[in-house]
């Protein structure tokens, strides 16, 4: 039997990597409404990249590739400088309000390791044991942090480059979710990506200008999101300490009934699933016909209530239950005035869809419940397009009261990490487009997760971890349905 992931990895080199000494002055970051909401969610969000990288060893890598990465990232670190910081604690608060503080001399960790497992298996849309991309990201731990602690505080952001020598590389990231939603995080990840590649190709001149590189720069204005960290946060921030949230998600019951998590003694498997964009059109059209009147769903909607649907059919749909839908949407564009698509941190709203389990699974029809879970979610998301940032800020109170009572009723919670609209595949360090990309954290968070198709644009791709005997049906759903539409 091959060595698992985890047992083959071993660690090449460690480095503390700040941006350039006297590139980035003393700065404080205020946290946004937007901000703390994630105070309340410890789990960092994990990403993996993984490049098609023939010919080299890890040696070799390590003198050529790996210095590259390092000083490439300082220049981006002195650009996009809050991930460079941490976070502490506003004086005299006591809702345990934080604030990012960066220091001259702050840094993140930068790791090197070699693994010998196979690659092409890895990078494969099979099932595969959930633990072995797990060790090609930075431990959570590194980023774990608690206002009692007598420690300085973590890092908000850990890097790890695994070399599996002749067949690829990967880049994995842990990121405290305070510092940056998926658009921000992705902005970063292609910066850094661009600067690497002009110092690769310059290799007399390896420290290029960020400026003359990076086309579109961060935009770090906190006013720019409204009064959200004036009256609204406190507000927020009173509520859940009443609601007692955080305990809620730390637990992680918050995706699944307590009895429902008991999988010690089921395998546990990562999966991706594949939705051409033949099939999404198909989606999309069948809705249309059955949602007489109504405009046509979105790429986002089709797949995410078929999604839904499919995995209430895999798990077991309960009579008496209401399965709950919670995703996040992009408030850019959905305040007033619109925020800077450049806007670095979290300009992120939550909302949620209900419906009952059993209409879920459609009993006698085949498309019932489709079209009962693409109303639901139609129907979340036009509460957050309501116009400015009242509508968000009530909503994303209202899901948090409605997580916490749906967690306490033992009724299930499906949520969804990530966005096709990220362009992930566009991350490229001159290795080409990443062969694969997958949302590592939600192993520990249950949800499933979104991007665009690598191979075909209009396509989506689903990231799953489950038992793998609820994969295998899940499976089995997903792709009996796409047959007889």
């Amino acid at each position: 039997m091959a060595p698992s992931t985890m047992d083959a990895v071993k660690v090449v080199e460690q480095r503390r990597v700040s941006p350039p000494p006297g590139s980035v002055p003393p700065s404080t970051l205020t946290l946004t409404f937007f901000d703390v909401i994630w105070l309340q969610v410890p789990a960092p969000v994990q990403r993996l990249f993984f490049y098609d990288f023939s010919g080299t060893s890890t040696e070799d890598f390590r003198r050529s590739e790996f210095p590259l990465l390092a000083r490439s990232l300082s220049l981006a670190l002195s650009v996009f400088y809050p991930l460079a910081g941490r976070l502490v604690p506003v004086p005299g608060s006591d809702l345990g309000d934080l604030f990012i503080r960066y220091s001259d001399g702050d840094s993140v960790p930068l790791t090197l390791a070699e693994s010998n497992a196979d690659y092409h298996r890895l990078v494969g849309n099979q099932a595969k044991d959930a633990s072995e991309s797990r060790c090609l990201v930075p431990d959570p731990l590194l980023l774990s942090y608690s206002s009692t602690e007598k420690k300085p505080p973590p890092p908000l952001v850990a890097f790890q480059v695994t070399v599996f020598p002749g067949s690829g590389v990967s880049v994995g990231f842990a990121m405290n979710h305070v510092a940056a939603d998926g658009s921000s995080s992705t902005h970063f990840m292609k910066s850094w990506a661009a600067i690497f590649c002009r110092s690769a190709a310059a290799a007399a001149d390896p420290d290029p200008d960020p400026s003359a590189v990076i086309t579109k720069f961060p935009v770090f204005d906190r006013r720019l999101v409204g009064d959200l960290h004036g009256r609204v946060k406190p507000e927020y921030l009173e509520d859940m300490k009443e609601l007692r949230v955080a305990e809620s998600i730390a637990d992680l019951t918050l995706t699944r009934p307590p009895k429902e998590k008991e999988t010690e003694l089921r395998r546990v498997v990562r999966c991706t699933f594949v939705l051409t964009r033949s099939h999404v059109e198909r989606l999309r059209e069948h809705l249309t016909l059955e949602l007489v009147g109504r405009p046509r769903p979105s790429t986002f909607v089709a797949t995410c209530a078929y999604t839904w649907v499919c995995l209430t059919k895999a798990r077991g749909a309960n009579e008496g239950r209401v399965g709950h839908f919670c995703f996040a949407a992009d408030c850019r564009t959905r305040l007033d005035p619109p925020v800077p698509d450049a806007y670095f941190g979290n300009c992120i709203g939550g909302t949620s869809a209900s419906v009952g389990e059993s209409e879920l699974s459609g009993g006698e029809s085949k498309w019932k419940g489709l079209v009962s879970a693409a109303e639901a979610i139609r129907e979340a998301i036009r509460r957050l397009e309501e116009g400015g940032p009242g509508p968000v800020v009530e909503e994303v109170k209202a899901l948090m009261r409605r997580a916490v009572a749906a967690v306490r009723a033992r009724e299930r919670l499906l949520s969804v990490a990530g966005s096709p609209r990220l362009c992930v595949y566009g991350v490229d360090f001159g290795w080409g487009r990443p062969r694969k990309v997958e949302m590592v954290s939600i192993e520990s968070t249950s949800a499933i997760s979104l991007a665009e198709s690598r191979d075909e644009e209009g396509g989506v791709e689903i990231g799953m971890v489950g038992p793998e005997d609820e994969m295998v049906r899940f499976a089995s759903f997903f792709q009996e349905a796409l047959k007889s539409l």
